[in-house]
């Protein structure tokens, strides 16, 4: 049977889980790459390999010991770009592009969108020298989850940002300051194919947590308000201007934005990777492609675009969501279910988390999900409401 390397490097991820089993009704054989072995009953074969402390030759070795000769590899981890490149490029496989390595800092994307005059926005890779106020100060590499995401308003909470660093021990983290763009929050996901990027699924995010900068509160599809749409309109050009200079091909982006009233559009930042989450349930809802279905094609460098493409701004059903979040460390309990949440009415998916443990503030603690349909942004937020006010739940701390 021909094998499909997975890469993972962090725990509590569903993504190997569902590839995985998409791999196997394709009769292929899903193997694992990850420092533990957690999803290992998900698959066909696991090798164990420490992303952080071994080398490529290791790897190779592993994987040639083992008598695999894989035939396409996946990854949906930014940091992991690299190792997808390499490893594709020694086995002759789809997923060498060297544009890809771009990707993999967020530093090097601004770079390039300034060189290519798509953005404006101000940004630095020095936390002693920015003098831009606000800002977001985050990783440039390594980031998920919007680990160690931050607002800084003055240079005293830059100070403040070098010494949480400092305690956390990671001062040796590439970070990344970034312009601070007032405005409503939107994202849009779909293929890069041939160098040109096909969004297929655009998302409002009315509600984002402007604080912690993590997604909260009700998302919804299509976005609702004009100058989001137009926003969409004007990234996802943007995106696939950039796509073309890195000649991107056989790829999913999920890309975020943000656009003013006064017609401002700037990318907040690009994932290789379908978002996170309820969005490949709402993609496939909405548009009638599985996300993960598309990047298992993809990594076999077979991907086409449909002939009728999903419009990213199509009209009803209207689509939302909500992922509730732990706000403080501990033990989440949850007597709420999944059936539970099914049954109330627009409801059509819904993921519980009962036990998540939140275990740091500095990153998300997502452990409830649901998604509804609605007739009409009233409807939409009526419903929602009720979904909220059903739930039980409680976190014991320690």
């Amino acid at each position: 049977m021909k094998s499909v390397l997975i890469f993972s490097k962090w725990k509590n991820v569903k993504n190997v889980g569902l590839v995985a089993e998409r791999l196997q009704s394709r009769g292929l054989r899903p193997v694992l790459l990850a420092p533990f072995p957690d999803d290992r009953d998900k698959c066909s074969d696991y090798i164990d390999f420490d992303w952080d402390s071994e080398d490529l030759t290791t790897l190779i070795t592993r994987i040639d010991r083992r008598g695999i000769e894989p035939i396409a590899v996946i990854n949906m981890v930014e940091p992991l770009i690299p190792w997808k490149i390499a490893i594709a490029a020694h086995y002759g496989l789809p997923g060498d592009d060297a544009g890809l390595d771009v990707l993999a800092d967020k530093k090097l994307v601004r770079d390039r969108m300034r060189a290519l005059d798509l953005s404006a926005i101000r940004y630095s890779d020095d936390l002693a020298t920015a003098d831009f106020f606000p800002a977001i100060v985050k990783p440039s590499r390594g980031s998920a989850a919007s680990w160690l995401v931050r607002r800084a308003n003055n240079p005293a909470d830059l100070l403040a940002y070098r010494r949480l660093l400092a305690e956390l021990s990671q001062t040796d983290t590439e970070i990344i300051i970034e312009e601070y763009l007032p405005g409503i929050e939107f994202s849009v996901d779909g293929p890069v194919v041939g160098g040109h990027f096909y969004p297929v699924l655009a998302v409002e995010k009315p509600e984002h947590d402007e604080t912690r900068h993590h997604d909260a509160g009700l998302r919804i599809h299509p976005p609702q308000q004009e100058h989001v749409r137009e926003g969409v309109r004007a990234l996802s050009r943007m995106i696939d201007t950039f796509c073309t200079e890195l000649r991107l091909d056989q790829l999913w982006l999920h890309v975020e934005g943000r656009s003013t009233e006064d017609g401002r559009t700037e990318l907040v930042e690009i994932n290789p990777r379908p978002g996170g989450g309820m969005y490949p349930t709402v993609i496939r809802e909405s548009t009638g492609i599985d996300p993960f279905e598309a990047v298992i094609s993809m990594s076999l460098g077979e991907f086409t675009v449909p002939s009728e493409r999903p419009d990213p701004l199509r009209g009803l059903p209207i689509i939302g969501w909500v992922d509730l979040e732990a706000d403080k460390l501990g033990t989440v309990e949850i007597s709420t279910t999944e059936d539970d949440l099914r049954k109330l009415d627009g409801v059509f998916s819904a993921a519980v988390t009962n036990g998540y443990q939140a275990i740091s503030l500095e990153r998300e603690n997502y452990f409830l999900r649901f998604a509804i349909t609605a007739d009409s942004v009233s409807q939409l937020r009526a419903r929602t409401a009720i979904a909220l006010s059903s739930l039980d739940y409680h976190i014991t701390a320690g």
